[in-house]
């Protein structure tokens, strides 16, 4: 499946996998912004999924080495979103 990518800034990074195997690709934050209580962490890309697909985001489980975690456990990438991933 191919999956177009946009670089909202210069210094965002395509994801990739890791190592030979893995089952996601992983994502790099370039900028942190604060929200109230939150932190927001935003990668400078965009992604177009296929019509009919959804992407899925998750933490990895290094992120047990820091006090940070996805608000619910999981983000969900419709479609039809065009913003950048947040």
């Amino acid at each position: 499946m191919q999956v177009k990518i946009k670089k909202l800034v210069e210094n965002a990074v395509v994801p990739k996998y890791s190592k030979p195997g893995d089952a996601g690709l992983d994502l790099t934050a370039t900028s942190k912004t604060r929200e109230g209580k939150n932190l927001v962490y935003g990668t400078g890309l965009s992604i177009e999924i296929p019509e009919g697909y959804v992407g899925l985001l998750f933490p990895r489980s290094s992120l047990t080495n820091y006090d940070l975690s996805l608000g619910n456990h999981v983000g969900v990438i419709d479609s039809g979103y065009r913003g950048e991933l947040l």
